[in-house]
């Protein structure tokens, strides 16, 4: 006899399949805003939704937390070798973990052979390869545990306008190759990557055109209020459709799968399907 709790695993299994579904749909519908808006030159382009692709021109800059570098958006990220007990309490699992992010931004111009436009980056979607990857050998998980808290919290609050303002001199970062192979890795290592946009990157923009008088030729691109799509990415807009593409296929596949799954759990609890 079916308990709650097989009742409970066959909505959950559902939901979650029901949510990445979804989560496949809005992807594919942003997918094909992008697909579908043709390109246009900065001087000539209507307000409303637009693609434009220039060079970043910048008044005023900010600086990444632990490069210093000068540029007009940065993300940093932090990875933790960690070591967690596997599913059913069988032994354990070390990978690199995810343990702390953040990013900044700063208005600036996208400029091309016919004009300049002002690029409001609130809200934006950024999507940007890392520049610069670091790695820290740990001292231990309890030293781990006690430092990545306050790494964390000093990151966040950094001024980008006053590099003084971090510094990571004695934190033994090495630079290093995102892709290459690390050896005799120990828990509480950590990988810090940064992602960034510099004057005279070439970026691919999509968001809506408005009028602002106080912009560059009254133009500013920004997010909309009835379109959000609004991406920033020095990758391209045919890389950018890639990974759109993979992460569709991805939900729609893993969403279907659950769905199926937790509608044959719920039959089998009503005795429709046989348990085995």
């Amino acid at each position: 006899m079916a308990t709650t709790e097989d009742y409970l695993m066959a909505a959950a299994f559902t939901l979650i399949g029901g949510f990445v579904f979804f989560l496949g749909f809005f992807k594919w519908r942003k997918l094909c805003v992008i697909r579908d808006i043709p390109r246009s030159k900065i001087r000539s382009m209507a307000m409303g939704v637009v693609e434009i692709h220039g060079h970043v021109e910048a008044n005023q800059l900010i600086r990444s937390p632990i490069s210093k570098t000068e540029c007009v958006y940065y993300k940093w990220e932090i990875k933790e070798y960690r070591q967690s007990s596997s599913s059913g309490g069988k032994g354990s699992q070390r990978k690199w973990e995810e343990v702390g992010s953040g990013e900044r931004s700063i208005p600036f111009f996208a400029k091309d052979e016919t004009g300049t436009a002002l690029v409001q980056p609130d809200k934006a979607e950024f999507v940007v390869s890392h520049k610069k990857a670091y790695y820290q050998k740990g001292k231990g998980l309890i030293a781990s545990i006690k430092a990545i808290p306050k790494i964390i919290e000093a990151l966040k609050n950094f001024d980008p306008h006053d590099p003084n303002s971090l510094s990571f001199d004695d934190a033994d970062l090495e630079p290093m190759s995102a892709h290459r192979g690390l050896q005799s890795i120990n828990i509480g290592d950590r990988k810090y990557f940064e992602y960034f946009i510099e004057p005279g990157d070439n970026l691919f923009v999509m968001g809506t055109a408005a009028n602002d008088p106080d912009a560059p030729e009254n133009v500013v691109i920004k997010r909309g209020k009835n379109e959000k799509t609004f991406i920033i990415s020095d990758k391209g807009e045919k890389t950018v459709l890639q990974n759109l593409k993979k992460t569709v296929r991805t939900c729609l596949i893993l969403g279907g799968i659950f769905i199926v799954a937790g509608i044959v759990i719920f039959l089998m609890n009503l005795g429709i399907i046989p348990s085995g």
